[in-house]
């Protein structure tokens, strides 16, 4: 099983993931870390980049296959902010972790 770290304000951790798309890891926020926030999954990119988070595992799931056609994921993550970048994808990406109930992972 992959593991995700998480850096926080109040240190590091590292938690467990899944990587339901080749390059993008999953993973639920520690309970200590914005424990009021209903948003505790996180889709992030497997070098730490976090993309949105979500209210459950299966939105942060649906949000990683539906943007996974946008980028190779599995590259380094300044490779794949420039094929989304270049090739116009950055409107895309947005709506679709929105659709899928994200929010910016900092909000």
């Amino acid at each position: 099983m992959p593991t995700a770290t998480m850096t926080t304000s109040a240190g590091s951790y590292t938690v467990d993931a899944t990587e339901p798309v080749p390059g993008l890891h999953v993973y639920q926020a520690p309970a200590h870390v914005s424990p009021l926030s209903p948003y505790r999954w996180l889709l992030a990119h497997w070098e730490g980049t976090a993309l949105a988070s979500f209210e459950s595992s299966e939105a942060a799931t649906q949000a990683a296959t539906a943007v996974a056609p946008l980028a190779d994921w599995s590259r380094s993550v300044m490779t794949a902010a420039n094929e989304i970048s270049c090739g116009g994808h950055v409107e895309r990406l947005g709506q679709l972790l929105t659709e899928a109930g994200g929010q910016h992972p900092n909000a």
